[in-house]
């Protein structure tokens, strides 16, 4: 609580000093035009304003984006803090939609010092960026650091080198199974499970057993492939970023991932044709047209669902990924940060204090993530706000989410991804063998790093 008393002061009294700035006996107040639109596509805030702060985020977390919802809610929060913050506008970036193509971009931008004053980054990122990331320690009590999830204090906010804050958890996102509890009263808790009970789904008349994305993309390794691996207890790449995910051990357990899935299509549970899901709408329409009952997919299909299956939404539910054993519980967790990157205490001071109202402060967190339909990362908004405390799939995603690890913050990640892919696809047509197909991927990413 101090601390946050210490940021409000520091923020008035930066923003008295700005609007009686001038020599002595003197008064210059920030000029608001009478007709002002305080929210612009380009601007947030009194265009006359002294301080100027820039910040970068993806279009579907800007107040441009096309979803009324998000647009409307954005807008919003935005106005209001202009409004109490006259000498402040805000001129916000739009970053690359292309993930590899985002992350060098910001890499160079940092390492350049062109980067925004705060920029939104991919939640398994951040530990690349801590050097040029700066403390935000002073605006955070310690009782609400303890409020974010464990994983996000561990995996990405806080620097290990020095301990700092150096970034906060805005949402989150996993890939789970969701499933028709009128035909899966208990949802598979391990790959045998998993297999039977899609059988008995088939044998009840379902098309598939079971469905997941199959077009290339990264779903298929941030959904189908890592978290299996992971439970497994494999690394991706050693503590100096090097892959190491088909060497030794490690292969042995990406094999034993492509095994299963082997297993599931030879026996008939999943079909080839999955390479052919390329959206999750694809999921959706299957499970509409009830020729699934199962199919691993987002948590945030959670509102296409319901607009898709109307009543029968009641019928759905969202459980962990099944893994090679019941008792074993592993979910990757997705979802992005807010980083600060301006070295001015008083800028640091006010974009803090507006990403905290517009996304990451409680009633942020709890509005734009209950308006955009993803998860919050904070203790206090699932016990505190309705909207989430009554939400049985809310519930559900935060409690899968209790046991989570994060894709590594390594810059070689989206090369074997892509490998990762290209080898589960393989696999799944039946072209290669497991053993074949990591012994491929990796020897094509090894490649492509050295």
């Amino acid at each position: 609580m101090r601390k946050k008393l210490w940021t409000m002061l520091f923020v008035l009294v930066a923003a008295s000093a700005m609007l009686f700035a001038g020599g002595a006996g003197e008064t210059k107040t920030t000029e608001v035009p009478e007709d002002i639109v305080w929210v612009t596509p380009d601007r947030i805030g009194n265009p006359n304003a002294p301080i100027t702060l820039t910040y970068a985020v993806d279009l579907t977390y800007s107040h441009q984006t096309e979803t009324v919802s998000r647009r409307e809610y954005l807008t919003q929060r935005m106005e209001e803090w202009a409004k109490a913050h006259p000498n402040v506008k805000l001129i916000p970036q739009i970053l690359s939609n292309n993930p590899s193509e985002r992350l060098a971009k910001q890499l160079e931008q940092a390492a350049t010092g062109m980067i925004a004053d705060a920029a939104q980054i991919d939640g398994q990122f951040v530990p690349l960026f801590y050097r040029w990331l700066q403390p935000i320690d002073q605006f955070y009590s310690e009782e609400e650091l303890d409020d974010w999830f464990d994983w996000c204090r561990t995996e990405a906010m806080v620097d290990p080198a020095d301990g700092k804050l150096k970034a906060v958890w805005l949402l989150t996102n996993t890939v789970g199974l969701w499933y028709d509890k009128s035909a899966v009263p208990n949802p598979p808790e391990s790959w045998d499970e998993f297999i039977l009970t899609g059988k008995d789904l088939q044998s009840k008349g379902y098309e598939y057993g079971f469905l997941t994305w199959g077009g290339k993309n990264e779903q298929i390794s941030y959904g189908s492939v890592v978290p299996m691996f992971f439970a497994l207890g494999g690394d991706l790449v050693d503590e100096d970023d090097y892959p190491v995910y088909g060497a030794g051990d490690n292969r042995d357990k990406l094999i034993e991932v492509f095994k299963f899935w082997k297993r599931a299509v030879d026996e008939g549970v999943t079909p080839r044709r999955i390479l052919d899901i390329n959206n999750n709408g694809d999921l959706v329409s299957e499970a509409k047209a009830k020729s699934t009952a199962m199919f691993l997919g987002g948590s945030w299909l959670m509102s296409v669902l319901a607009d898709n299956l109307g009543d029968e939404i009641d019928n759905w539910d969202f459980a962990n990924t099944p893994h090679y054993s019941a008792d074993v519980k592993m979910q990757v967790p997705g979802g992005y940060t807010m980083g600060y990157f301006t070295k001015d205490a008083e800028k640091l001071a006010l974009i803090v204090d507006f990403m905290d109202y517009v996304y990451a402060g409680k009633d942020g967190m709890a509005g734009w993530c209950s308006t955009a339909g993803y998860t919050p990362v904070r203790d206090s908004v699932f016990t505190d706000y309705e909207v989430f405390k009554n939400d049985r799939f809310q519930q559900a995603f935060g409690a899968a989410l209790e046991t989570a690890r994060l894709r590594p913050n390594s810059s070689n990640y989206n090369i074997i991804s892509e490998h990762v892919q290209e080898g589960w696809q393989n696999v799944i047509l039946g072209t290669q063998t497991p053993e074949e197909a990591v012994d491929t991927a990796y020897k094509k990413t090894l490649n492509q790093i050295r």
